[in-house]
């Protein structure tokens, strides 16, 4: 499945092979009911240096000096940069889950978690989507309710 994404933030570097990039992205949906972001995921395996120097290019001009009061996010994450929740990135995953950590549609399905995506990868940024074209909470609840796993009544809450 592949989803629209906003970038929130970006991690810092934790692999030491490639200096001087952070290599970890937040990305988020936005929630229309609680008029929020909310992180779904961390995305940040699979990039060469060169793809991770053209996405902080790409991304300096929106870096914020802290999040918006409507960022929703573990206080575990903590970002070394903020961005302003305008940039549409492709996100392919494996499956949705229930997350301790993200926010992403919280209290929808699980009352107190939120629901994350499992081995998120970017697909490719999306310059011509502009951040309301991009999935919503609600759209990430119908996808997860849609799942295999949850129909037939399998452990889908465990986030490994």
């Amino acid at each position: 499945m592949a989803l629209l994404l906003l970038v929130l933030c970006k991690l810092r570097m934790t692999c030491c092979c490639i200096t001087g990039v952070f290599g970890a992205y937040l990305v988020a949906v936005y929630d229309d009911d609680a008029e929020a972001f909310q992180t779904i995921a961390k995305v940040g395996t699979g990039f060469s240096e060169e793809q991770l120097k053209e996405l902080a290019d790409l991304l300096r001009p929106s870096v914020i000096p802290a999040p918006k009061p409507y960022y929703q996010y573990s206080d575990g994450l903590v970002p070394d940069v903020w961005f302003d929740a305008v940039a549409v990135w492709e996100v392919k995953a494996a499956d949705l889950s229930i997350s301790p950590v993200h926010k992403a549609a919280q209290g929808l399905v699980d009352s107190s978690k939120g629901i994350s995506i499992r081995f998120p990868r970017l697909i490719r940024v999306r310059d011509d989507k502009k951040p309301e074209e991009a999935t919503t909470a609600a759209q990430v609840v119908d996808m997860y309710r849609a799942q295999a796993s949850v129909n037939k009544g399998q452990a889908a809450g465990d986030d490994y």
